[in-house]
């Protein structure tokens, strides 16, 4: 959610003069301080399935300021060089010669969070009895990523879109039939109840604020290759002047 940040930062603080405080904090905790009105506004709020459970608890303390970008996803995906014939679809997994040039082996981020949980419900609903679903972080699922690029190596990693691994290699999503592992995500801003009397006109850019998923991929790509989410978002703003027209209508 770095780029999304960034940019409506970058917005605020140069076209309605608004300072913008950063607060990095866990997605519960973001929800829990909208709520409460610890925290002004959140850009990174996933419906109807990732964050569900966070939207039923907290949603009646919080206002829905509108979606951000459609086509949010979570899934598991190989590197476009594991033929397609071998492996389609998470069923696939199921044969033997694939379970071993994958080593059994399921490359997952932090346990707890939406995905992993997904996961597990996944292992259950495709009967991949015998996998293991490694979790790490992040950091780690693209590091094994890379380590399986280098050397042509089999991986399934979980992931979601938009990420800017997309930009860096060739991945596709293994088909999920069953669904286990949720449809298409809308990204909405979720605001305290203060928020429109407090900030009027940065409530009402956030109506108008959109964008699409490459436009993310782009600038966290930019913003990961180069560790300046800052300038990128800056870069991606001031060469889209007609997107910053239309967030600025009032």
């Amino acid at each position: 959610m770095l780029a999304v940040a960034n940019v409506a930062k970058y917005v605020l603080e140069t076209s309605l003069k608004q300072p913008v405080q950063f607060v990095q904090a866990d997605i519960g905790i973001q929800y829990q301080g909208v709520a409460r009105g610890d925290l002004d506004i959140m850009v990174g709020g996933w419906l109807p399935v990732t964050h569900g459970a966070y939207y039923a608890k907290y949603k009646n303390d919080m206002d829905d300021v509108g979606v951000i970008y459609t086509g949010g996803k979570n899934g598991w995906a190989v590197p476009a060089y594991i033929p397609e014939s071998q492996v389609a679809t998470i069923s696939d997994l199921e044969k033997p010669d694939v379970k071993s040039k994958l080593n059994g082996t399921i490359q997952g981020i932090e346990p707890g969070g939406g995905l992993m949980q997904a996961s597990e419900k996944a292992l259950k609903a495709y009967d991949l009895n015998g996998y293991n679903l490694q979790s790490s972080s992040e950091a780690g699922m693209l590091a094994g990523v890379s380590r399986a690029y280098q050397s042509k190596q089999w991986i399934v990693a979980t992931v979601w879109s938009p990420h800017w691994l997309f930009q860096k290699w060739q991945m596709r999503y293994l088909k999920d039939p069953k669904g286990t592992l949720g449809g298409e995500e809308q990204v909405h801003a979720f605001a305290s109840k203060q928020f429109a009397t407090k900030f009027p006109r940065a409530d009402v850019f956030f109506k108008h604020f959109k964008l699409s998923l490459a436009d993310v991929e782009a600038i966290e790509f930019e913003g990961n290759s180069t560790n300046d989410y800052a300038t990128a978002a800056k870069k991606f703003v001031d060469a889209h002047p007609e997107k910053l027209k239309a967030w600025l209508q009032q």
